[in-house]
């Protein structure tokens, strides 16, 4: 995924584990072709930098409705 494209509460998908997270950071400069990006697990109170090509977005319709899906957080969740 670009680092342009990265937008902060975007739903992802994680390659490495192939987990849910959402972006709660801005993509921050690594390497001139990599930026580390900060993610929280769905489920979980775990927040990790990784890497922007190891994030994958979930398609429009699974996105919270500020990015334009309609994605609602479901009760009992954190």
């Amino acid at each position: 995924m670009l680092a342009n494209d990265i937008q902060i509460g975007m739903r992802v998908t994680v390659i490495p584990e192939g987990m849910s997270a959402l972006v709660v950071g801005r993509p921050e400069y690594y390497t001139p072709r990599a930026k580390l990006v900060r993610v929280k697990y769905e489920n979980s109170t775990r927040y990790e930098y990784k890497l922007n090509h190891q994030l994958v977005a979930l398609p429009t319709e699974e996105q919270y409705p500020a990015l334009g899906g309609s994605h609602v957080k479901p009760e009992g969740d954190f």
